[in-house]
């Protein structure tokens, strides 16, 4: 299979092109089970559509960029999670030839081939959520064109042009998903030991970086919501998860085993290559890996999608090794160790039951109650917490979209601007539900009566229900 690939002909292509279809058809054909952060990106393009605001409107830490597409996608009324699906496997196979295109272009390799893009559509297969249109998947795009970028200011110099195009790659791909923006660092690394860039053109691309984010954070201070850009844009960069999907067992099991793999082709590319650039290639993409490694531990959310960054490194440096090893035997079973364990892995997480059962992953989204559906589904709700599989038939109100990114406290109710807080949101967007299982509400309705006059108690315990043509913030 390996040397198949190693030629760059029509019929190779075809063939890739239909052994990624292949790859890709069990998950798209008959994955009929919505994931939690899925319903989370069509909730959002919802709200976002019907005129609220990111950050400002609405407490969630997605990048605009992403926001803005899955806000163009509800406008379309293609907010599904199949399309998400279908769109994430075009924007890999987009980014795989991207990258096999840079290695071509920039000689990396000896000969022609597409086993680049191969391995990367191979090793994209890092989780569910991995494969569906996640932020971490548009930052990864503009990531693989930085890396282009970089070859060609080391290749033919630097002007001012390429270096702040430099630096606006990597601005994009920090307003897709934030924590990226610490890549910086691998390309300062190799511009300082690859290039001969001046000091102003480091700070050129530091600042061309910071351009993109200036102009979203220019919106919210002329238009309000300055403060809650930063508090919610700035949280993905926190060490510790607020909420865990799945286990610190998937981050090292699949972005373990792809780093042991990039770590195998480096070093064997190393010992056996002897042409100059091909081996400044393999110091810039080692920098990479280690930040890619480094980013597995910011976010709030633990989950399979930030595992993508480390795709491309090890990619690239698995060609290496089976440019280099000297043995066919091992090249060839190198190569099917990772497809089996890529793919066997990939299919366990995806079928909703044995991930659920087996593997012990919350990825796909579960039923809510039945009660709850017969009798409250299709209501706008306030969901006081981490629970999300009630969102699945209802839509979110207020600004508290997650909770666990709320800045809700207990003695809200006891203080003036507490009180005020809520006050503000409740009568900004009227919730049809309220569902309070920690019991932050009755405090609250002790001390503003007019919550009394507009939400009633449910059968369903910890539901709140708003009286008929009651309007809280509205006397009359």
């Amino acid at each position: 299979m390996v040397q198949f690939f190693k030629i760059a002909s029509w019929d190779r292509l075809f063939i890739l092109l239909g052994l990624y279809a292949l790859m890709q058809a069990p998950f798209l054909l008959f994955g009929d089970v919505v994931q939690v952060p899925e319903i989370l990106w069509i909730r959002l393009g919802e709200r976002l559509a019907d005129g609220w605001k990111l950050y400002a409107n609405i407490a969630d830490e997605t990048g605009p960029i992403p926001a803005l597409i899955y806000g163009l996608l509800a406008k379309l009324n293609l907010a599904n999670y199949l399309v998400l699906r279908y769109l994430a496997s075009g924007l890999l196979l987009i980014q795989a030839f991207l990258l096999n295109g840079i290695c071509q272009r920039y000689l990396l390799f000896n000969d022609r081939h597409y086993l680049v893009a191969f391995c990367y559509l191979v090793m994209c297969h890092v989780g569910p959520d991995a494969v569906s249109l996640s932020p971490a998947l548009f930052a990864v795009t503009f990531l693989i064109l930085a890396y282009g970028q970089i070859f060609k200011i080391i290749k033919d110099g630097a002007s001012a042009d390429e270096t702040m195009y430099l630096g606006l790659l990597l601005g994009m791909a920090t307003l897709c998903y934030q924590p990226s923006a610490i890549f910086i660092l691998s390309f300062y690394l190799s511009a300082l030991f690859f290039s001969g860039l001046r000091l102003n053109q480091y700070l050129l691309i530091l600042v061309a970086m910071c351009l993109p984010v200036a102009g979203v954070y220019a919106f919210y201070l002329i238009g309000g919501g300055e403060a809650d850009f930063w508090r919610c844009f700035l949280a993905p960069f926190r060490i510790g998860f607020l909420v865990s999907w799945t286990g610190w067992e998937f981050i090292f099991g699949f972005g373990g085993f792809l780093m042991l793999i990039a770590l195998l082709g480096w070093v064997v590319a190393n010992q056996n290559s002897r042409v100059n650039f091909q081996r400044l290639s393999y110091t810039i993409f080692f920098f990479g890996l280690i930040v890619s490694g480094l980013i597995l531990i910011f976010g709030t959310i633990q989950t399979t999608s930030p595992i993508l960054f480390v795709v491309p490194h090890a990619a690239f440096f698995l060609c290496q090794y089976l440019q280099y090893a000297r043995s066919g035997f091992a090249r060839e079973l190198v190569f099917l160790l990772v497809l089996v364990f890529m793919l066997t892995g990939f299919f366990a997480m995806a079928n909703p039951k044995f991930g659920r059962q087996i593997m012990g992953h919350s990825l796909f989204l579960e039923e809510p109650p039945k009660g709850f559906v017969a009798n409250f589904s299709n209501k706008s709700i306030l969901l006081l917490s981490n629970d999300f599989r009630y969102y699945k038939y209802n839509k979110p109100a207020t600004r508290f979209f997650k909770f666990y990114l709320s800045d809700i406290k207990p003695n809200d109710s006891q203080t003036f601007e507490g009180l005020i807080y809520w006050y503000q949101n409740l009568a900004g967007n009227n919730p049809v539900l309220i569902y309070d299982p920690a019991g932050f509400i009755p405090p609250l309705a002790v001390r503003i009566p007019e919550f009394g006059k507009c939400y009633t108690s449910s059968f369903y315990p910890g539901l709140y229900q708003k009286i008929p043509g009651k309007r809280f913030g509205r006397k009359k």
